[in-house]
């Protein structure tokens, strides 16, 4: 048999074998490198890669890698102040570590294991973790450096890198996916610090400054320069965003020139300390405004949020669950192209809500007295030194009648006349501080029934004896007690029901003195006391018929005998 005749060609499967196997052997280190972590590397006068790469890198060798990355060939030439990208796993570094120093609400920490924590005050947040915070919660984290972030609500941050480079100088990176996010830097960058943020969208860079960002949406973020200056750059475009301006940028485009951004809102007035809660604060009225925000911190530099909240111009804020104690209020104003002026603040809040304005315990509001003096009772509290009270006749107590402080818890009112009448009290510490008035309670002193000069004309046969006494206001009926005792307890007769000031003795009366007295029945049912008992003197009238029955009885008797 003939042999086989074969081609001198490689067949199809190997020749791809073999491409892909020259490929991965020397693929661009620029292309291995896509899916690495880059950090930004400022390059200084006088040096070149191979200084570079032994001064930071774990190898000197590592120069290749560098001149791949940053698409260098020979003769390898790099220029002074540069930034060359170097990826993270050929550096030296010293990592280091954000902790939280405040904190509001329950965030959450995803570790690098994907295990998800709930983040406390003081944890410690490492290279690769990531925090998420949910409605009305906020952190504030503090770096090495004495250099701050941030994160409101609804936001998720992760924290890139954070380490120290050979030089020391300290790198940071964060990706800020969704939310809103304030960086702080104190003092300048050197040249080989960095401090940045990316989105989604865009990278922003500093120079010594502070700065908000904002993820609005899956298509928008906006860049707002509080202090110095801010590099932002997408889409292979970089813009500068000076202090007092901001940026907007859409994804898939470039940034958005620097838009101004609106100006500070005025200050609204602040009472001097608010003594209860909510405490009510009117958002300041600003032209061209959607929205005014406060922010609430415990500390003047407002690095500490305890509370945000957002209402038209004009309307009021509401804040109802902070502690006694001072506060600073920070107030920013949205235009309405979404960007945020600079803070106006911080304004000085102080609240003392304890002790709280003493409680009224007797008498009941609105009560009707028939005695002219009343006694006012309220709960003692063992942090008033003393008390200041008011009596008026009107409620606005404009119209004083008495005011005067005591230690007591009770209060004794001098001889009041008919009328109305409103008592409120306040506790005043030995600090001096004053709380609210009471509640106001009102009363009123109702008038004495008065009997007047009483009939006691002769009664006939068929006539009756009228009593007759002044009207009172607010009167339903009177009572009435006729008696033969001053004590009133030998009752003639007694009428309860009478809906007119007098009362007709319609039966006879023999000669003699009768005690009368009345009282009057309000509308609610309330009696007054007795009035003190008059004396009504009865005398018949004289008549031949009593006398000359008498006589002819006496003659008849004598006939008898």
């Amino acid at each position: 048999m003939r042999p086989r005749k074969t081609s001198g060609y490689p067949s199809p499967v190997s020749t791809i074998l073999f491409l892909l196997f020259f490929f991965l052997l020397f693929l661009p280190t620029s292309l291995l490198a896509e899916a690495e972590t880059l950090v930004p590397l400022h390059v200084q006068r006088g040096t070149n890669l191979i200084r570079i790469a032994r001064q930071y890198c774990t190898n000197p060798s590592d120069w290749k890698a560098i001149a791949g990355i940053n698409k260098l060939s020979s003769p390898y030439i790099i220029y002074a102040d540069s930034t060359l990208q170097v990826p993270l796993s050929i550096l030296r570094t010293k990592k280091v570590s954000a902790k939280v120093i405040s904190i509001k609400g329950a965030p959450l920490l995803v570790t690098g294991q994907k295990k998800t924590l709930r983040l406390h005050k003081g944890d410690i947040v490492l290279p690769g973790q990531t925090i998420i915070t949910r409605d009305d919660e906020y952190v504030h984290l503090i770096y090495p450096d004495n250099k701050h972030s941030r994160i409101g609500p609804e936001s998720k941050m992760l924290l890139v890198y954070l380490m120290r480079l050979a030089d020391n100088n300290l790198q940071a990176e964060f990706f800020l996916d969704r939310g809103r996010m304030t960086n702080f830097i104190e003092r300048k960058l050197k040249a080989n610090e960095h401090f940045r943020t990316r989105t989604p969208m865009a990278i922003t860079g500093i120079r010594g400054t502070e700065f908000r960002l904002k993820v609005e949406d899956e298509e928008t973020n906006i860049v707002e320069t509080l202090k110095g200056r801010v590099s932002l750059s997408a889409s292979g475009k970089e813009v500068m965003i000076a202090k007092g301006q901001g940026s907007k940028v859409k994804k898939g485009k470039p940034p958005a020139p620097p838009h101004a951004l609106p100006s500070r809102p005025k200050l609204p007035k602040l009472q001097d300390i608010y003594r209860t809660l909510p405490v009510i604060i009117a958002a300041p009225r600003q032209k061209n405004i959607r929205s005014m925000h406060i922010r609430i911190s415990s500390d003047a530099k407002g690095l500490n949020t305890l509370a945000e909240q957002s209402t038209p111009p004009g309307e009021n804020f509401s804040l109802s669950s902070l502690a006694d104690g001072s506060y600073f209020l920070f107030f920013t104003g949205t235009d309405q192209q979404g960007f945020e002026s600079l803070p106006a603040g911080p304004a000085v809040l102080h609240i003392r809500t304890n002790p709280g304005a003493p409680i009224i315990s007797s008498p009941k509001n609105n009560h009707k007295f028939f005695k002219s003096t009343v006694k006012v009772r309220w709960l003692q509290s063992d942090q008033a030194d003393h008390y200041s009270l008011q009596l008026a006749t009107d409620p606005n107590f404009t119209h004083l009648i008495d005011k005067q402080q005591t230690t007591k818890d009770s209060y004794t009112t001098p001889a009041l006349k008919p009328g109305n009448y409103f008592f409120r009290v306040q506790l005043v510490t030995g600090d001096g501080f004053h709380t609210l008035f009471s509640a106001p309670i009102a009363w009123e002193v109702m008038a004495q029934p008065k009997l007047g000069s009483l009939n006691t004309s002769s009664q006939g046969e068929d006539e009756g004896i009228t009593l007759r006494w002044p009207a009172m206001a607010d009167t339903a009926g009177y009572m009435i007690q006729i008696a033969t005792d001053k004590a009133c307890t030998d009752l003639i007769t007694e009428d309860d029901n009478l809906k007119k000031p007098s009362y007709t003795i319609n039966f006879q009366l023999v000669n003699g003195k009768y005690f009368v007295r009345i009282r009057s029945i309000t509308k609610d049912g309330l009696k007054s006391p007795w009035t003190p008992p008059q004396v009504m003197t009865v005398e018949a009238k004289s008549s031949w018929l009593p006398h000359g029955i008498a006589v002819l009885g006496f003659i008849a008797l004598a006939i008898i005998l």
